[in-house]
C-alpha cells in the first residue's frame, strides 16, 4: 500500500484552506454519483490534486450509499487506499465532516439516484 501523503505542497494548502460550512446543501455529480457541497472543492489544484480530490468525493459516496469501499469492483483495492492515505495525513477537508447524510441530503441523493436509473444513466 502507497504510505505516501495524497496530497502535498499546493494541493494541500488549497484542501486544507477550505472551510466547512454546515449550512450548505449540495448537489450532485453525476458522473461520480456523489454529493458534493461548494466547500469541499477549490480551483487551483494540480491535475494529480483533482484527480485524489474526485477519488475522495467518489469513495464518500460509497460509504452514503452504505457500502464499503473496497466494492469498487474494478479495483476494490483502490478506494480503500486512497481514503487511508487521507485519513492518515490527517488531511483537513470539510468532506469528512459529511460522513453520515442529514435526513434531506439523503432524500435528495436517492431521489437523484433513482432519477438516473430511471433515465439508464446507471
Amino acid at each position: 500500500m502507497n504510505e505516501e501523503p495524497l496530497f502535498t505542497g499546493e494541493d494541500l494548502r488549497l484542501i486544507e484552506a477550505l472551510v466547512y460550512d454546515p449550512n450548505l446543501t449540495p448537489s450532485y455529480e453525476s458522473i461520480k454519483g456523489c454529493l458534493v457541497w461548494p466547500d469541499e472543492i477549490t480551483m487551483g489544484l494540480t491535475s494529480e490534486g483533482r484527480s485524489h480530490l474526485d477519488d475522495l468525493l467518489a469513495a464518500r459516496g460509497f460509504l452514503h450509499q452504505g457500502k464499503k469501499l473496497s466494492d469498487y469492483s474494478i479495483a476494490p483495492e483502490y478506494f480503500p487506499s486512497i481514503w487511508e492515505r487521507a485519513q492518515k495525513q490527517g488531511l483537513k477537508w470539510p468532506g469528512f465532516n459529511r460522513l453520515v447524510l442529514s435526513e434531506a441530503d439523503l432524500e435528495y441523493y436517492r431521489r437523484r439516484m433513482r432519477e438516473e436509473a430511471e433515465a439508464g444513466m446507471i
